[in-house]
């Protein structure tokens, strides 16, 4: 397992720093910073999940919100 998350994450580790050199010699700085940081938060989301750690859902938050706003209009 653990050499299986190693391999994962030095692929995307390779595989942005490639395409990183890419976008910087296009002069795409800030492209190259939201790539890098999506890759970033992808390898580690990613290597929790092989792991086999329960990740909260984004959603759950915005379901907490809108199903308490529901409830108030459905009691009205």
């Amino acid at each position: 397992m653990i050499v299986q998350i190693m391999g994962y994450v030095l692929l995307l580790a390779v595989w942005s720093f490639v395409s990183i050199q890419a976008l910087l010699r296009k002069q795409q700085t800030k492209e190259a910073a939201v790539y890098g940081g999506l890759m970033g938060v992808a390898a580690v989301i990613g290597s929790l999940l092989m792991a086999g750690v329960n990740i909260a859902s984004v959603v759950s938050p915005y379901t907490f919100a809108f199903q308490s706003l529901g409830n108030m209009i459905l009691k009205k």
